[in-house]
């Protein structure tokens, strides 16, 4: 029979949640009487990790007006600016496996890569042509849009270039890989999501129709595909299927970039008045996020840590719970 701590938290929390109370009592051996004030405590360590993860990612913007990257927190907060050299019309952002920020400078194509305390190198300046959005695979090659002469180009970790794509391509912009390692990548010209499996080839079209001037690709984790319509200013969600719906027609001018948070809230860069708006997972506008240290927003990466497994968890609170058991003990 489950104790009141324990429905408590399975109310609270839900089964992930459930299942790390279970395995602290079973670590700390807690008797199963007069231990709900303990098990409270557990479960309040919990929901303060978590909320401590949820708030601990940042959110980099390239600003194209003034050839910089200024720096959020996660609750908006503006921390000033990343990075102001290396940069010449930066427009793609992506982050690297080790926290490495890359940002491709679309009017001298080039691709600089800043170090997780800003300092720049340059990573790429060859097959690039007009370079816009930018994505890694998950063997970290990083993948760019060359907006001007409708190719996609492929560089090694090294920073060896190759040709991965160009067919199907017309003023390609935004980049986006699914989980099975597909690029989708939003035509600004054609207004259309081409699909190219992991070697290139070309899937053909993924979807046409709810676009109008698609820039800026993000999924959710749930493998559904948000497109950055720039023209008509929305937001259009597609199954992944292909199916179309309206994800949010409000709050946008322009946007271009999104990005999503751990909660799964997304963020619109609108080109066109120098904002952020921020979206709920049901595409309910949340409002602005932000509207300072912008100037001619057009890209905006997320930066998250990962959410503990419930073994990480477990060690953390059993811990923090067993310090707690040891003082009460000694008195």
């Amino acid at each position: 029979m489950p104790s009141c701590g324990a429905k408590l938290c399975r109310h609270l929390l839900g089964r992930r949640a459930h299942a790390i109370f279970c395995s602290v009592g079973a670590t700390l051996h807690l008797p199963q009487q007069n231990t709900v004030k303990c098990r409270l405590l557990i479960i309040l360590a919990g929901l303060l990790l978590a909320s401590a993860v949820a708030h601990a990612g940042f959110f980099y913007v390239a600003n194209y007006g003034n050839n910089t990257i200024e720096k959020f927190a996660a609750d908006g907060t503006d921390l000033g600016v990343f990075a102001n050299t290396g940069l010449n019309g930066p427009e793609g952002l992506a982050f690297d496996s080790s926290g490495n920020l890359y940002a491709a400078n679309v009017t001298i194509n080039t691709i600089e890569k800043f170090a997780p305390d800003g300092t720049p190198s340059l990573f790429a300046n060859t097959g690039l042509n007009g370079p816009e959005g930018l994505a890694f695979d998950s063997s970290g090659n990083l993948y760019v849009a060359n907006y001007y002469n409708s190719t996609i180009e492929k560089f090694a970790s090294n920073g060896t270039p190759s040709l991965f794509a160009n067919t199907g391509l017309n003023g390609p912009d935004g980049l986006a890989f699914d989980n099975s390692g597909n690029l989708y990548v939003a035509n600004f010209s054609g207004n259309a999501i081409e699909k190219f499996g992991p070697i290139g080839t070309d899937l053909g079209i993924f979807a046409s129709t709810g676009l109008n001037g698609p820039a800026g690709l993000a999924f959710d984790n749930s493998g559904n595909l948000y497109a950055a319509n720039y023209h008509n200013s929305t937001i259009e969600e597609f199954a992944p299927n292909g199916t179309p719906s309206l994800f949010a027609n409000t709050g946008l001018n322009g946007p271009v970039g999104l990005s999503f948070d751990s909660s799964g809230n997304l963020y619109a860069v609108n080109y066109g008045n120098t904002t952020i708006e921020k979206f709920a997972p049901n595409g309910t506008d949340l409002g602005v996020f932000a509207n300072s240290g912008l100037n001619g927003p057009l890209a905006i990466a997320a930066q998250f840590p990962p959410v503990p497994e419930p073994s990480t968890l477990v060690m953390v609170i059993s811990g923090a719970a067993a310090f707690l058991v040891c003082r009460r003990r000694r008195k």
